[in-house]
């Protein structure tokens, strides 16, 4: 299953994306793409990839899916730890080995290059990535407690991160109108956010992107408690 994910799942998609842009690269003018070179938007492909296999809650939501409709709960409950926490620490121990693939552009970005502030503030939002990708992968999984089948809620949160979140088209190149949309919402931290600043590192993205975090924090964190709250009076069970 790891090789099925970091070779297929990751690789088969960054050559569709390696070929695409070469093409699209060969046909243009050089004031026609002004926002990223091709070696640009060929680094920036593959560190928002591997976020989006890192950041990736698929299996979140499924899970806490199958406590709700499988009655599973109440034997959860009685733990000496918090549901939130319980997922929590599920979550960030199946990340650890998809983790590796950021270690490795990171270090393959440092050897390449002399600037380390863009591969350390990279290395860094990652792993504050975990966190709050955990966060929004939570909130969405509470509507499991409202559906029948969790079908609709996977489906919205692949599309969205592959949408907003920017690994279909880096933000720059999308319509100014569409622009507000695809820079604040909080799919972008989880996944474009690190790979813009890997390639052009900034005071000025880092401060916008460490804003954006601490408000949406804030924002997801009182959702999930009150969600969880009205998901926990809504649940039944037969025991436990």
């Amino acid at each position: 299953m790891l090789i099925t994910d970091l070779v297929i799942a990751t690789g088969v998609p960054f050559f569709i994306q390696f070929a695409i842009w070469r093409f699209v690269y060969e046909g243009a003018s050089a004031d026609t793409l002004p926002q990223y070179s091709l070696e640009e938007t060929y680094l920036y492909y593959v560190a928002v990839l591997a976020l989006n296999r890192l950041n990736n809650t698929y299996d979140l939501i499924l899970r806490v899916s199958t406590h709700v409709h499988e009655g599973q709960l109440e034997g959860i409950f009685i733990k000496p730890i918090s549901y939130f926490k319980y997922n929590l620490f599920i979550f960030l121990g199946e990340s650890i080995l998809y983790y590796v693939p950021i270690l490795i552009i990171a270090i393959f970005v440092m050897l390449s290059e002399t600037a380390w502030s863009g591969v350390l503030g990279f290395i860094m939002l990652s792993l504050v990535n975990l966190f709050f990708c955990f966060l929004l992968g939570f909130l969405m999984s509470l509507s499991t407690f409202w559906l029948t089948r969790p079908d609709m809620t996977l489906s919205f949160q692949v599309i969205l991160a592959s949408v907003i979140g920017g690994t279909l088209l880096p933000i720059a190149y999308w319509p100014a109108y569409l622009q507000p949309l695809m820079q604040y919402n909080p799919f972008r931290l989880i996944i474009s956010g690190p790979a813009e600043f890997l390639l052009r590192p900034s005071s000025e993205l880092l401060m916008e992107l460490l804003c954006l975090y601490v408000v949406w924090f804030l924002i997801m964190l009182v959702a999930c408690k009150v969600t969880f709250k009205f998901a926990s009076n809504r649940y039944s069970g037969a025991g436990g």
